[in-house]
């Protein structure tokens, strides 16, 4: 331990039942006194205990002088400058020819105690900018494959971790562990973010692409014979999942008075196992109101695996009629 850091002690005996202490210089220097500037008594140590600590102290002194039980105490210790100090102060009765003598130590460790407490908030803090770090690298993969900014790749990812119970940061690590893991984006995205790159070391407006239509789920709700029906057009992945189960979430009091509720997504151009995830969600919750979820596909939907998920998938062709299902 550096030196400056090391803690300050002092030692100190008294007679029992006597006022009259003996100090040693070390003593002096904890409660800001020159060697010898005092002559220490009971009540001189006694005033220098905070006043939360001071009937505590007082206490086990006099435990410690009529009953020999050992002393240990943690207090606040305040000097002559008003300074606060923590300090540990113990002791023993020892029996001698002249009587009961009670003496001991009390070391000064405040500044251990800041170096502990700067220590342990310098770790925190740099756990803190480490959970950081990677909580913004999980936000950027997400920014990159959806088109979203920062704050909705923020909110995609706490979404996240609500539903399926699992802490932020810990879902962050996995998803950028899985990605490492993965070797990066595919040759066409390699090649499509090679050009997305130059651009944008040219001037700021050729930076700027075109979104893709194909990005957006537009969703649309309307009754058939009363059942309410979710429509869904465009992709059904990570990033839109929340918007289709908010959607169903609206109509699940209609769905309770039906008996039923229909996801159309036979305009889905792509539906993901974030989506088959929600949708699994989404009909429990409907189960649990008496209710049943149908979930519509079109022909060559992908789809069409999900029945392994325990979920009610009918094939319609885009022509079909609604009012036509069972």
């Amino acid at each position: 331990m550096h030196p400056q850091h090391a803690a300050q002690v002092g030692q100190y005996h008294f007679t029992a039942d006597g006022d009259r202490w003996w100090w040693s210089d070390g003593m002096f220097e904890i409660h800001g006194m020159e060697p010898g500037e005092v002559v220490p008594t009971r009540d001189l140590f006694l005033r220098h205990v905070h006043p939360d600590h001071a009937e505590r102290v007082a206490a086990a002194i006099a435990a410690c002088e009529r009953d020999g039980a050992p002393l240990g105490e943690h207090y606040t210790l305040v000097d002559l400058t008003g300074a606060h100090r923590t300090v540990t102060f113990s002791g023993a009765r020892e029996d001698r020819a002249e009587g009961g003598v009670v003496s001991g130590f009390l070391v000064d460790v405040s500044a251990v105690q800041r170096e502990t407490v700067a220590s342990e908030v310098n770790s925190q803090l740099h756990q803190a900018l480490e959970s950081h770090a990677v909580i913004d690298q999980a936000k950027g993969v997400l920014m990159l494959v959806y088109g979203i900014d920062g704050d909705a790749a923020f909110e995609l990812l706490r979404w996240s971790s609500q539903q399926r119970n699992v802490r932020l940061l810990a879902l962050a690590e996995r998803l950028v562990t899985a990605v490492e893991a993965a070797g990066g984006l595919s040759p066409v995205w390699r090649a499509r973010l090679d050009e997305l790159f130059f651009q944008s070391l040219a001037d700021e407006a050729a930076a700027v692409p075109t979104p893709q239509e194909t990005q957006t789920l537009v969703l649309s709700t309307r009754s058939v014979g009363g059942v309410p029906v979710v429509g869904a057009r465009g992709p059904v992945d990570l990033a839109t999942a929340g918007s289709l189960s908010a959607a169903v979430a609206a109509v699940m009091h209609e769905a309770k008075r039906s008996g039923r509720i229909v996801v159309d997504l036979r305009e889905a151009a792509h539906v993901g196992s974030a989506g088959v995830s929600v949708l699994t969600s989404l009909d429990r919750r409907v189960r649990a109101q008496g209710a049943r979820l149908t979930v519509l596909v079109a022909p060559d939907s992908s789809m069409l695996l999900a029945g392994g998920h325990g979920l009610d998938v009918s094939v319609v062709d885009a022509l079909g009629s609604l009012a036509a299902l069972s």
